[in-house]
């Protein structure tokens, strides 16, 4: 997705292309025709160009958005699968476990991440769509979509999407490889192989929240609370206020009555008279 329209490969010698799609009619705007020699796969736009693989043939087409006319092209090893664009590097597939970082600028080898779940590596990642720190990806021949942690290369999802293929054919060639995330609804387009149509899907929330940073948190609980505390601290001091009263009136009570108690002291007649 790019400016509201949906870009989209179609592969098959002699039948591939890149083609602009309105999203909304499925409608194709545009379209152009690679030469026969070439198989087209997954493909991700990067600023104003639109990046495309090819299966066997190991070029990486780069197209100018503006006229999907070709303005340069990059030489890899290996086959070409899926690709997305994370801001950063390319990510890459080739039908195995693993995925390519590569620079943007010349198509170099960044970094590889092997892509695994609880039961091992993850073999046939085919389309990717980058979102947020993961990435997004179909298994082939399946209905699956798993998400992959881009850090650490563990499935942190999977969506079984088997219910979009089943008013689709069923033959081999017609398996689910499409997918486009579209952020203004948070959501995927889903499509396969000679699907006559596609689906919007959501995932659950996959943008990650705004962050707020560690400081502003408490002096922003400490700014709505404050009358509060300052209302206690007097009531405290308050009442140890009257505490204390209290207690200083309870103790001079003590005192005069102990002082009531006492017997008067005898005279000295009383004593000289006790004496004899």
């Amino acid at each position: 997705m790019h400016d509201g329209s949906l870009y989209e490969s179609t592969g098959l010698y002699g039948n591939s292309s890149l083609r602009e799609v309105d999203p909304t009619t499925g409608e194709v705007v545009r379209q152009v025709n690679l030469d026969e020699s070439l198989f087209a796969e997954g493909i991700t736009v990067v600023g104003e160009t639109i990046v495309m693989l090819t299966w066997k043939e190991g070029l990486a087409l780069v197209f100018d958005i503006e006229s999907l006319g070709v303005v340069a092209n990059h030489t890899y090893s290996g086959e070409g699968w899926g690709l997305c664009y994370d801001g950063t590097h390319l990510v890459m597939s080739n039908g195995t476990s693993e995925l390519a970082f590569r620079d943007p600028d010349d198509f170099s080898l960044v970094s590889t991440l092997q892509v695994t779940d609880q039961l091992g590596e993850v073999s046939l990642l085919n389309e990717l769509e980058c979102v947020e720190d993961r990435v997004f990806a179909n298994v082939w021949g399946s209905n699956s979509i798993i998400a992959i942690d881009k850090a650490t290369g563990e499935v942190s999802l999977t969506i079984d999407a088997s219910i979009l293929a089943e008013n689709e054919s069923d033959g081999y060639n017609d398996v689910m490889n499409g997918i486009a995330y579209v952020p203004e609804q948070d959501a995927f387009l889903i499509t396969g192989k000679n699907w006559t149509s596609m689906h919007l899907v959501s995932f659950g929330a996959t943008q990650a929240p705004p962050e707020e940073s560690s400081e502003s948190i408490p002096l922003s609980i400490l700014k709505s609370i404050w009358p509060v505390l300052l209302i206690a601290v007097m009531v405290v001091f308050l009442s140890s206020m009257r505490l204390l009263s209290a207690i200083m009136q309870f103790l001079m009570m003590l005192l005069f009555k102990r002082q009531a108690e006492q017997p008067p002291l005898p005279s000295e007649g009383e004593q000289e008279a006790g004496d004899g």
